[in-house]
């Protein structure tokens, strides 16, 4: 070793145990949040892990309270990035819902925005006049009061997963027995189903676009396995790890020169550019399909189409909006702009607004499109596969759970075999879900609430969410200014002080944490017990009933509470940040949930072994998705529960292939 460096080495050390030993003296003068200490120059890096972090970070919440920090780099450091995590809902609702304004920007990461191409994806946009617009235009499409004009689709897309699920499954199987990692075909015949069921549901949705196959048809479709291939690049790959890429935190690492790509240090520059074409083509191809399909007059109403064909008034209110807000530069490149005055003649629509605000809301409406379905694709995947697992868990218990549900769902469905002779069998439908009740506003009057009509269904749903926890750490938030918070005690903090939060922070909700919690949900926690969500005979009068002294107090007691053990309140985000595509999912979700318990008998796969015997398979399932808390494949049994019910998924699916052609 030469002296030079022997000096530097030297040099480097003496000012990391400086920084290391500095940093229990700042925390004199400037409270941050608990946490581990951070090790010297690196922080708290060696404390983070890309599987399941939300189980290290509830870990650090048992002993450092509701609120803590970790660092990448010691925190000394300038370009340190604290790292925020909220593991109660309490400190979710006061910071990310209360104060939504300073904590609903996004994080400017070089690899996933600039690198990877996903900058202009609503999840990653920076709060300002950009998201802005995108949630504008997702309220056109998503808001609950749409969800009604979606619901013939719903219904035909669950029916027509109900018919592949039960035809993929008779089918014979390619494998006669299974090995230590493998099982017969046909027990894991849903996935694939699962798969599809979201994805054309919602490319339906957003393009107009349909399979043009059945589901009892194995399909390679373009646009499914477009979307495959970007979900998993999202989830698996640029957000691994909670999404930090060491080029985040050293912006200078991405115009290292193509031959430094080989070293692992740039390795990051070519997946970076191949992830980055597939995204891109992911947005730029369904867009334009849609524009041919309606220059032709061939397509289907859809949320691109139908702003498309209204793009005048769209243009025009958005810059109504864009008057009232500080002047910025436009988000599109500028050879996008210039392109596009020597394409506008084939535009799909002509527009009086100019080329420059009617490119502009192309290109939000592309980009909000492409979000919407990596919005919904992965959560309705998960939620269902959380669901079979759950079922598996209650038929080894006896099957308490479906009975249960049945008895709600085959007063309306008559599937049941002693079901009387005037309820024509049936699948469930969404007009199904509530009833309308009138109730007292507190003020001599009343007003009208929607009250489930099948509340064990609805609990069965909401213990899915809670059990399985479909997105266990959501996706950070940024704060952008600085910020005080005094937490609410906790068993190791009874008597909290005033912490100071950073500016720049990433803020993340421990959601798994929150719906692992004893104080809100009691000891079995690690149960799939629906009947948590139940309400009481009192909370069920104060809610819904008919009573003649009204207790406006109590009654937004009760709701706050209800809200409070509502996987809802969590699992789509927080504040100004939840997920766009919430309300199309629970629409379908619900649907999925009634139809299933409805028709089919879910069980572990039963094989023959070498004795000739048949023995239960009994798989220990793992998660190694780092967004979503998606399990890896295994077995299922599924089976219709009667004839009755076989007979009327394969009329329904009948219906869906004649609609289909």
């Amino acid at each position: 070793m030469d002296p030079l460096t022997f000096l530097a080495l030297i040099f480097g050390l003496a000012w990391s145990f400086y920084l290391y030993n500095r940093s229990g003296k700042r925390a004199d003068t400037v409270r941050l949040p608990p946490g581990p200490k951070p090790l010297p120059l690196i922080g708290n890096i060696l404390d983070l892990t890309s599987k399941e972090l939300w189980i290290k970070a509830t870990s650090f919440a048992q002993t450092y309270g509701p609120i803590f920090q970790l660092s990448i780099l010691h925190p000394s450091l300038p370009i340190s990035q604290p790292l925020i995590f909220l593991s109660s809902p309490d400190v979710c609702f006061d910071l990310l819902d209360k104060k939504g304004g300073i904590y609903a920007d996004k994080p400017k990461l070089v690899m996933a925005g600039e690198l990877c191409g996903c900058e202009n994806m609503v999840a990653f946009t920076g709060y300002g006049a950009q998201s802005r617009r995108q949630r504008k235009l997702l309220g056109m499409a998503l808001s609950k009061e749409r969800i009604p004009a979606y619901q013939g689709l719903i219904e035909r897309e669950t029916a027509g997963f109900l018919t592949g699920l039960l035809s993929a499954h008779s089918a014979s199987s390619t494998v006669s027995s299974p090995s230590e990692h493998t099982l017969p075909s046909r027990f894991l015949a849903y996935l694939p189903l699962i798969r599809r069921y979201a994805g054309q549901l919602t490319l339906s949705v957003i393009y107009g676009y349909t399979v043009p196959t059945s589901y009892t048809q194995i399909v390679h479709d373009e646009f499914l396995d477009m979307a495959e291939d970007c979900l998993d690049i999202l989830s698996n790959r640029i957000a691994s790890g909670g999404g930090i890429w060491l080029v985040d935190i050293f912006p200078w690492l991405k115009g290292a020169p193509k031959a430094f790509e080989s070293l692992p240090l740039f390795s990051f520059l070519p997946k970076a550019r191949a992830w980055k074409a597939k995204m891109v083509e992911f947005v730029e191809k369904p867009f334009e399909w849609v524009k041919t399909e309606m220059r032709k007059g061939t397509h289907k109403p859809s949320f691109c189409s139908t702003l498309l064909e209204n793009s005048d008034a769209v243009v025009r209110s958005q810059a109504v909006v864009a008057k009232k807000q500080p002047r910025r530069n436009s988000d599109i490149p500028p050879e996008l702009l210039s392109s596009w005055a020597s394409i506008s003649s084939n535009s799909v629509k002509t527009t009086s607004a100019n080329a420059k605000e009617y490119a502009q809301f192309e290109f939000d409406l592309k980009w909000t499109a492409n979000s919407m379905y990596s919005a919904s694709g992965d959560t309705t995947v998960t939620s269902v596969m959380h669901y079979f697992l759950a079922l598996l868990h209650d038929a080894d218990r006896g099957g308490e759970v479906v009975r249960k549900a049945r008895l709600e769902l085959d007063l309306v469905t008559g599937l049941a075999n002693d079901s009387l002779p005037t309820i024509k069998p049936r699948l469930p439908s969404l007009s199904d879900r509530y009833v309308d009740v009138d109730i007292p506003d507190g003020k001599g009057g009343t007003r009208r609430v929607k009250k489930p009509r099948f509340p064990y269904v609805e609990a069965v749903m909401s213990e899915v969410w809670r059990w399985g926890v479909v997105v266990p750490l959501n996706l950070p938030h940024r704060l952008t200014q600085d910020d005080v918070y005094i937490p609410p005690p906790s068993p190791s903090n009874p008597h909290p002080s005033p912490v100071f939060l950073r500016k720049g922070s990433l803020i993340f909700g421990n959601i798994w944490s929150i719906l692992r919690s004893k104080e809100l949900f009691g000891d079995d926690v690690d149960d799939f017990r629906p009947e948590r969500y139940l309400l009481s005979p009192h909370e069920e009068e104060v809610l819904y009933g008919p009573h003649d002294h009204y207790d406006e107090d109590e009654y937004e007691s009760i709701k706050r509470e209800k809200r409070k053990r509502d996987p809802r309140s969590y699992v789509f985000g927080f504040g100004r940040r939840q997920c766009p595509g919430q309300n199309l999912v629970e629409s379908s979700v619900w649907l999925l949930t009634a139809s299933l318990l409805s028709t089919v008998d879910v069980r572990r796969p039963c094989v023959e072994g070498e004795d000739g015997k048949e023995r239960v398979v009994r798989e220990k399932v793992e998660f190694n998705n780092s967004v979503f808390r998606t399990p890896d494949p295994f077995g299922v049994d599924i089976r219709p529960r009667s004839e009755k019910a076989l007979e009327v998924i394969m009329l329904a699916g009948e219906g869906e292939e004649a609609e289909s052609l």
